[in-house]
Parts: structure tokens; sequence; C-alpha cells
């Protein structure tokens, strides 16, 4: 047996056994499925320690000075009884991977920003209502679970853009839409069995099966409308909720290009952005002159070019278009964002073929008589 791996699951223990201490330079111990409620202060002294797997326990916290195994790369906590997470978790600058799956937490502590090497988080099963947006500082993030937290409605757009970010999985939550400023490298995602969602950012075109249309009728969200952006689909008169932050939609085609200087000013903020957290500036968000500013700073953006030779980061203004695929009994909605009126042309142009566009217009507080009464006459 290498001595260095100990395999203590299924055991019964209700005790971390003091025996781990007879192992030299111990680097991965197995302690799933017992009846552990503490983790020992003592334990915490073997700083040789890399994986630790304590899953189905009875852990209700977490300790404080957690942070001094230092040389941690792995720890699993899923299916505890734990509440919340000590701040100091974020100063395991090692771990890669970290699983608080299936149990009751509500928030995320902020300072898991430091966590520059974490590869893989796993969130579901808790109740999160929200998250943090400094977790868009865990730059090598690679898998992120957020699934099964019935309240949450938004991930932040940061955090969906992360630069290396291949798999989300965000099912049977709550969310209001899909974040279309999607990391480039993504190629897993589970987010479909959210049923207040109505329409589908191209984006994930490619990861949609028409079995998801048989999900389960969308469910009306009370959403304030202070600050948001909806428009109104004419065929099926569905009112679409586009990301926050947004200010105008142009159709494509359009008359001429429209380029806005504040959203070339906040993407030259976003470059600037990859070296230093600008949106963390306090002082620097006490001089900007409207609060708008500051929460499109803080968002980063909204969408990219749906034209994939472009790619472009896109914040309050946007070219926008609705279509649905051609010769398909699926009755998806499909949403496109470009940067410019040609980026948006060209796209047609290519995919002419296979969907076909929809009108829409802006989308008032007088629409809502209308919506209720096309719920009513259906």
């Amino acid at each position: 047996m290498n001595k260095t791996i100990l395999h203590w699951s299924y055991l019964n223990f209700k005790d971390v056994p003091m025996d781990l201490f007879l192992y030299e330079d111990l680097e991965e111990v197995y302690l799933k499925e017992n009846f552990i409620s503490v983790i020992p202060k003592w334990l915490l002294n073997i700083t040789t320690l890399k994986f630790i797997h304590l899953a189905g326990n009875n852990l209700s916290e977490l300790p404080v000075d957690i942070y001094m195994l230092e040389n941690l790369e792995f720890l699993d906590v899923s299916n505890n009884e734990l509440k919340e997470l000590p701040p100091t978790l974020g100063l395991l600058l090692n771990l890669q991977q970290l699983n608080v799956s299936g149990n009751q937490l509500t928030e995320l502590p902020v300072e898991l920003s430091g966590l520059r090497n974490l590869e893989h988080l796993n969130i579901g099963k808790n109740q999160f209502r929200r998250l943090p947006v400094q977790l868009s500082e865990c730059v090598r993030l690679n898998e992120l679970n957020v699934s099964d937290n019935e309240a949450l409605v938004h991930i932040p757009e940061r955090i969906s853009n992360l630069p290396m970010l291949q798999s989300l999985a965000a099912d049977r939550c709550a969310l209001v839409y899909l974040p279309a400023a999607l990391s480039k490298f993504m190629n897993h995602v589970r987010i479909f069995h959210n049923t207040a969602i109505n329409y589908i950012p191209m984006v994930y075109e490619r990861f949609y099966q028409n079995f998801y249309d048989n999900r389960q009728r969308n469910t009306p969200v009370a959403v304030h409308r202070k600050g948001l952006f909806w428009v109104r689909e004419l065929e099926t008169s569905t009112r679409l909720l586009l990301p926050v932050g947004t200010r105008t939609v142009f159709p494509v085609p359009s008359a001429e290009n429209r380029v806005s200087l504040y959203d070339d000013c906040l993407h030259a903020l976003q470059t600037l952005n990859r070296f230093t957290p600008v949106y963390e500036n306090v002082a620097m968000h006490r001089l900007l002159p409207e609060p708008y500013i500051s929460s499109h700073i803080n968002n980063g953006p909204i969408a990219r070019c749906t034209n994939s030779t472009c790619s472009r980061c896109l914040y309050t203004s946007y070219y926008f278009m609705v279509v649905k695929r051609r010769g398909s009994t699926s009755k998806q909605l499909f949403t496109c964002n470009f940067c410019t009126n040609r980026c948006g042309l060209l796209w047609l142009t290519s995919n002419d073929k296979k969907y076909y566009q929809l009108a829409w217009r802006v989308s008032d507080d007088d629409d809502d008589d209308e919506e209720e009464h096309m719920a009513s006459s259906k």
C-alpha cells in the first residue's frame, strides 16, 4: 500500500482518525461517506496534504485556519451541512478543484477571487441567489457547475466570459435569460432547463437539441422593469428580456452603421482589466458622473458578436436579430447580437438557408396588457 494515499471511506468514522499522523508525507486522504462533523485543527498541520475528499459527511463548517493546508490542490466537501464558507478559503493559492455542492450555502465569499489556479468549481445544489462578480478573477477556471440553485436568476457576464471556461452547467435554476457573453472556448453546456427562459442566444445553438422543447411550460417570473430592456417578437408576440446593461438595439439591416464612443471606451477599459481589476477600483467609480457607468464597468461585456470571425465584445448598444430554424418543427427562438450592420449582413448571407428572420420591436410598459390578452386567448 502506498502510504501517501489513504482510502478510509465508508467506514462509519465519527471523527477524523488521528492515525493519519502515523503516515509520513501523506498527500491524499479519502474520508467520504462517514459521519465526520468536524475537521480537527491538528489535521491542518499536515501540510503535505494535496487531496482531501470529505463528501457525504456531517460537516457544518470549515475551519477558519484551513489556509494552513498551503499545498492543497483538491477539496471535496460536497453533500454536507455547510451554511457558509470561510473567507480564508481564498488563501489556498494552489487549489485547483473545489466541490461544495449539496450543502446549504447562500453566498460565496468574494475572497475566492484569490484562487487564481482554480480550474474546477462545483457549487450546485445549494441556495445561491447570486454569484460574486469577483469569481471572474479565477482566470484559470475551466469548469463551472451551478446547477440546481433554484433561486439563482442571473450569472454575471464577467463569469460566463472567463478566458479559459470550457464547461458550464446551470440546469434547473431560475435564470431569466442566458448570458450571451460566453467564452469563445466553450465546448460543453448544460443550461437549458430554466423554465422562465423563452429564447436562446445564438452562441448556444450548437449545444441545443429539439428535445429541450419538451421542458415545462415557461414559468412567469416577477422581474422589476427598472434598468432592464425588453423587445417583443411579433410573430408570437413574445416578450424577450435582453441582457442587463442593454440601452439600444438596432435592426439588421440598418440604413447606416452606428458606432458608439461610449461602448468603445468600455471596450478599452475591458482590455485594461486584463492586467488589473479596473471594476474594483473604488476611487475611479467615485469620479464617474453617472451611476449607470459604474454598472456597465462592473458587468463587463454583455454579449459577443455572433459573427464568429469577429466575436467582438458588446456592451450597451448592438445590432439585434431574432431568428428561427427553417424547416424545423421546433418553436424555439434564437437571437443574434452584432457589433456592426456589416457583421449582421455577413452572418445573414452565410446562414440564410438555415434561418429566417422574425420582426421585433422595442417593448414598453403598455405591452403588459397585450401579453395578458394573448395568454388568455390561448
